[in-house]
């Protein structure tokens, strides 16, 4: 996110009982019903279960049943890890099911079991690990955790909620569900009480590049700069070229005004989007050309920014900031061109309507400017209009 005095470029990056709570009937319905039988089964409890119960899942039992002794588990898991590293997904998917089914108490094996099927949205097979273990274990941290995760995935973040809280009630030493709990309350615009979250996150796993990252985020969004470029530089020591984090790093330096250090960061990151192989992304490009205009070197930004919006036709950032940077230099034609493109591809962001109407104040067509700034007024009036998210997943 980008944070600035200057309103034309202010991009910024939410007792027992044997009927389930009303907020877990509240899940399953934003599930579909599909985790009905995981809700029934899941009775709350004031601390995470010790031992599972006895009885076993006709799923897991036809898995188990093939595989009696457990010694080899972890050497399955093991497996399944390089596998996927190394993109063989159906090995590794094989491999999960393998250590699951041998010891389907094991809850790394659950997790990760689980966190397969929901990273590649195929909902269902989550549902089906999530429900298998909760029959088998009932109310655990991790029953309600992944229930929190696959709701998150599907951006049921009211649900997610409280399947987070409750599996922290349970056991509140879990870093994955405090930096979870932190995203959800970025995504309701709460950055107070998301930061404590993601803090508390860090603290318990220090060794977890993505913690730092969002953690960075929002101290970077809540204006604690020298904080949040102090996460990203351990973001970057953990894992060199984490996505993202090196532009952030930039924005961090540009904010404490050390330029060198942000041209930097900013180089850097734009050289990785050249070495992507795939669709590239045109924030750095942005960013530093952003930065450029800024410092008065316009002979330097156009070519950066033109450059970006080549890379990333359809970056939103790229657009609005050489079309911001074409109007300012008043060349109107090309400046029309690139911010009609960012509007077509945010309709929501209230800054670009305020620029469009600019432009044709200067191209002398003032009915159409009002009717700009009047669009403007209306989409500035909702404040998530006024941010747009730069850097984040």
């Amino acid at each position: 996110m980008r944070v600035d005095s200057n309103p034309s470029k202010t991009p910024a990056g939410w007792g027992a009982a044997t009927r389930p709570p009303t907020w877990l009937r509240v899940v399953c319905a934003a599930c579909l019903g599909l985790l009905a039988p995981l809700c029934a089964a899941q009775q709350p409890q004031s601390a995470p279960s010790s031992s599972c119960s006895a009885k076993t899942s006709d799923s897991l039992r036809l898995l188990d049943s093939p595989f009696p002794d457990t010694q080899d588990a972890e050497e399955h898991y093991t497996q399944a890890l390089k596998l996927e590293s190394q993109g063989d997904e159906v090995g590794a998917e094989g491999e999960f099911r393998v250590a699951r089914a041998k010891r389907p108490k094991e809850e790394r094996y659950i997790r990760r079991l689980a966190f397969f099927y929901i990273e590649r949205r195929r909902y269902q097979e989550a549902i089906g690990v999530i429900r298998d273990y909760v029959n088998l274990c009932g109310a655990t941290a991790i029953g309600y955790g992944l229930e929190g995760e696959l709701l998150f995935q599907q951006k049921q973040y009211d649900p997610a909620y409280q399947a987070v809280r409750r599996s922290l009630e349970l056991s509140d030493d879990d870093a994955r569900m405090h930096e979870l709990l932190g995203l959800i309350y970025v995504t309701k615009r709460q950055n107070a009480v998301a930061l404590p979250e993601l803090q508390k996150a860090a603290e318990l796993d220090p060794d977890q590049p993505q913690i730092r990252y969002f953690y960075g985020r929002i101290l970077y969004t809540t204006g604690r700069y020298p904080e949040a470029r102090d996460q990203f530089l351990a973001c970057l020591k953990l894992q060199p070229g984490y996505p993202k984090a090196l532009e952030n790093l930039g924005l961090c330096y540009e904010a404490l005004q050390d330029y060198a250090k942000a041209t930097q960061s900013y180089l850097e990151a734009i050289d990785l989007e050249k070495r992507r192989i795939g669709r590239r992304r045109g924030e750095p490009y942005a960013f530093y050309g952003a930065m450029l205009l800024k410092l008065g070197q316009s002979d330097k930004a156009l070519p950066t920014l033109r450059e970006g919006v080549g890379a990333a036709p359809n970056s939103f950032v790229a657009n609005y900031e050489l079309g911001r940077a074409l109007l300012s230099l008043d060349q109107l034609e090309e400046a029309e061109k690139f911010l009609l493109t960012a509007a077509r591809l945010d309709s929501k962001f209230s800054r670009t309507y305020y620029l469009l109407g600019k432009l044709r104040q200067k191209q002398k067509r003032p009915s159409e400017a009002e009717r700009y700034w009047a669009l403007f007024r209306k989409l500035d009036s909702v404040a998530e209009n006024r941010d747009f998210t730069l850097t984040d997943r």
